[in-house]
């Protein structure tokens, strides 16, 4: 049964794929990438679901004019507006009868760099020097991931294993970078290690018990069929799971090893299980608004994925056993539950650079 759905799911990625760019590998088709920009518009039109249907003009860089419809482009209409001078990509399917032309995306780069700067601003603004820290090693995750993660998994590496190695490069730099070169934070450094093994260990043993294959999305099965040294879904599956849950393993590691400073602040003679004991009752308030978050971001994240099979589904066992939805489960209880055993973990790491009274020596 879960092969015929692979293979269901595969053969209809092919039919909705059957789109512009799809058309190039048909025998008698040719295909044609350029970039224009829209020089007039000639209709704009919202349709039902406050889509827009588009007819412009538009001006290649090589000087030549097309005329594009988007209702030949995109079944429902375009879902972002469109004004003269944008920057667009058209694709032009050559065949015997003549040539048409696509609308196949428009160019975002502008709007994305707003988007960035206005971050960069809020950070900087309200975070100072530690904003602009954390701004270094973001641009250090990113680097990391785009330059060494993905190529690494592309090329043939085991998905897990250059997971954890580019997360554990991760949390080295940007935990001693946003939180200075301190005894401290390089014990919590040790407890996001020790997050990090919880959360391999948790996906090992929810992925097989709940019988993923790490196919059920488009993106897993057109990985898996259209690159040759990607041959392991579930561990694909495996590796996103545990990078999504490392970023908020600097959280809870850092947070916590704050609230240890404050208490010792507050009360230097405490003993060291006292201080663990209190650091715990805060932490189990840190747990529940952790574990709350979570659940929030991976079902919006998946969302229009939930829409679909609850629409679908023809009851509640259906929709939770389809294996989309039973992916986004265990992404967020695997991670969930090496995040919640990290606290007390973190909460221990967090008193060992401080000298606090043993219970013996105090009663002593």
């Amino acid at each position: 049964m879960r092969r015929t759905l692979q293979i269901f799911t595969f053969f209809s990625l092919l039919v909705l794929s059957a789109s512009p760019s799809a058309l190039s590998a048909q025998e008698g088709f040719e295909a044609v990438e350029v970039d224009a920009s829209i020089t007039s518009i000639s209709l704009d039109e919202i349709l039902e679901g406050s889509v827009h249907h588009y007819i412009f003009e538009a001006e290649a860089v090589s000087g030549e004019h097309f005329e594009v419809d988007t209702a030949d482009s995109f079944i429902l209409g375009v879902g972002y507006r469109l004004d003269v001078g944008d920057r667009v990509s058209l694709r032009l399917i050559q065949s015997d009868t003549g040539t048409q032309v696509y609308l196949d995306d428009v160019h975002r780069e502008g709007g994305l760099w707003w988007v960035v700067g206005v971050f960069a601003l809020i950070t900087l603004v309200i975070g100072l020097v530690r904003g602009f820290l954390s701004l270094i090693g973001l641009l250090a995750t990113v680097a990391i991931l785009v330059l060494g993660l993905f190529p690494a998994i592309l090329n043939g590496t085991d998905p897990v294993t250059a997971t954890v190695i580019a997360s554990a490069v991760i949390l080295a730099i940007n935990m001693h970078l946003s939180h200075g070169l301190k005894l401290q934070t390089f014990y919590a450094f040790l407890s996001t290690l020790g997050g990090l093994a919880l959360v391999i260990l948790f996906t090992d043993i929810f992925v097989p018990l709940a019988r993923l294959s790490g196919l059920a999305s488009e993106e897993g099965a057109l990985l898996f069929w259209e690159l040759d040294p990607v041959q392991l879904p579930v561990g694909i599956l495996a590796a996103g799971i545990i990078l999504g849950a490392v970023g908020v393993l600097d959280d809870i590691a850092i947070t916590q090893g704050e609230v240890i400073d404050e208490l010792l602040l507050v009360n230097p003679h405490i003993t060291r299980k006292e201080l663990f004991k209190k650091g715990m009752r805060l932490g189990r308030h840190h747990i529940a608004s952790t574990v709350n978050t979570l659940i929030l971001v991976y079902a919006g994240a998946a969302l229009p994925a939930f829409l679909l099979y609850m629409n679908q589904a023809g009851g509640y066992q259906s929709f939770f056993n389809n294996e989309l939805i039973a992916e986004e489960i265990v992404r967020t209880l695997a991670g969930t539950c090496a995040l919640v055993l990290t606290v007390p973990l973190s909460t221990w790491f967090a008193t060992l650079p401080h000298k606090v009274i043993d219970k013996d020596a105090r009663t002593s």
